[in-house]
């Protein structure tokens, strides 16, 4: 029998298995879990499990595959003008995202995580960067354009990784206005009187 993955069933396993292997995923790497203490934990029987996968690397590759979608989805799709007239907004929107799934993300970009998620996820975040930088700054200079898509691409990283770590406690909106002013200074220092007009208007609109 054909699995419909829109079934309120399967949505609820799916969900607990990805619960169940950010909760195992603290203590041991994902790709050292078993699929006996995986469904012991959230309680399904393994025949359950074989339904959906073939083994707990089959399982992380989905929950990989579906956070990259969910993302590109609900985040990526930002335009040069969003960002030049709502940029509290567009950097809210994205922490939030990371906040309703933090402890997935935590693990799988942690030590005991997977090396190749994080240099996905961060390849297929240069991307949209990269046509926003363009679009944005035009006429910046090959090497203050690597500059500061390399500040931004790995400083909100960084931001994402102390607020998980240190001060979980902070809001969406907290970190994001934290964020954003980080982004402007920096993108100040290194652009100067080219991105002067567009570093304003952004300002302005926080």
């Amino acid at each position: 029998m054909a699995i419909n993955d829109n079934d309120i069933r399967v949505r609820r396993t799916k969900k607990l298995l990805r619960h169940g292997i950010a909760e195992l995923g603290k203590t041991k790497s994902v790709h050292k879990i078993t699929v006996k203490e995986l469904t012991d934990l959230i309680e399904i029987n393994r025949g359950t499990f074989y339904l959906h996968y073939k083994d707990v690397y089959d399982l992380v590759d989905s929950i990989e595959d579906e956070l990259c979608e969910e993302f590109d989805q609900k985040v990526l799709g930002v335009t040069p003008e969003d960002i030049l007239f709502r940029p509290l907004d567009v950097l809210e929107s994205f922490f939030e995202y990371f906040r309703v799934n933090k402890d997935i993300f935590t693990v799988l970009s942690g030590e005991n995580g997977d090396a190749k998620f994080v240099y996905r996820f961060g390849e297929m975040t240069s991307v949209k960067l990269l046509a926003l930088f363009n679009g944005i700054f035009p006429n910046m200079s090959m090497e203050k354009y690597d500059f500061a898509y390399n500040f931004g691409r790995f400083g909100l990283v960084g931001i994402l990784h102390c607020w998980a770590t240190e001060y979980p406690h902070l809001s969406s909106k907290q970190v994001a206005e934290k964020a954003l002013t980080l982004t402007l200074s920096g993108l100040w220092g290194i652009l100067g009187d080219d991105g002067k007009e567009v570093l304003i208007n952004a300002h302005n609109s926080h």
